[in-house]
């Protein structure tokens, strides 16, 4: 899974991705394409993904899928979900360490197999998914179910932005409310909590009852800096 989560293409006319260097480039130049550029393509990529994903409920009822093809592609959809939403919480294709793709493929397994609510202690999981499909879920209910596992993707996004704060000495963190979002018990509560460590950090959609619906964000904060002393000149 490593190896294939690190061939993300992001398919555009003018810019191609250079391993080498780990960037995209421009195709007529060779010079580097900026990055806002490619997150921004990122990001239309992740929301093309999404559409993709939800349409499958329709092409699968329609009978123009048989339900191996159909786990096959939401997997391969909500993988490039899954990376998209990593690059943009690293800031950067370039930013994407080994060790924050092994993050996203540790999420993805939760997605593919080995998920539990850690409210309900439901499993949750493609293969279950496929199991009440068999069991005659309707087209909306799996719409809703599919739109549900992309907007799930936001952990990893969580996920690798909190790495990359850690990595730049960040020390504490605190959830932030959405403001135009009914919160859940849950989330009121993590929010209250204030700065708290970056190891006891409950990502958004993670142990609350908003799951893939939470609006919260996140901050981050060093306390090395807070503490420094100014220096006398």
């Amino acid at each position: 899974m490593m190896q294939a989560l690190t061939r993300l293409t992001l398919d555009h006319p003018d810019y191609y991705y250079d391993r080498k260097t780990n960037r995209y480039k421009y195709k007529d130049t060779n010079r580097f394409a900026p990055k806002q550029a490619i997150l921004a393509l990122t990001k239309k990529y992740r929301d093309h993904s999404k559409a993709d994903l939800i349409k499958l409920a329709h092409q699968y009822h329609s009978g123009q899928l048989s339900l191996e093809q159909f786990q096959r592609l939401a997997a391969s959809n909500i993988k490039q979900i899954h990376l998209a939403e990593a690059i943009l919480g690293a800031g950067g294709v370039e930013v994407m360490t080994p060790a924050r793709f092994l993050i996203v493929a540790r999420q993805l397994k939760r997605q593919y197999y080995t998920g539990i609510d850690p409210l309900t202690r439901d499993r949750f999981g493609l293969k279950h998914l496929a199991a009440d499909i068999v069991d005659g879920i309707s087209e909306a209910q799996l719409a809703n179910r599919l739109r549900m596992y992309g907007d799930a993707a936001k952990v990893s996004f969580w996920s690798v932005k909190t790495d990359v704060a850690r990595s730049q000495d960040n020390t504490e963190a605190r959830r932030v409310l959405g403001r135009t979002h009914q919160h859940c018990e849950q989330c009121l509560r993590y929010a209250a909590l204030g700065w708290v460590s970056i190891e006891q950090l409950i990502l958004p959609t993670q142990q609350c009852e908003c799951r893939s619906q939470c609006k919260c964000t996140v901050e981050f904060r060093s306390l090395h800096t807070l503490n420094k002393k100014p220096q006398r000149k």
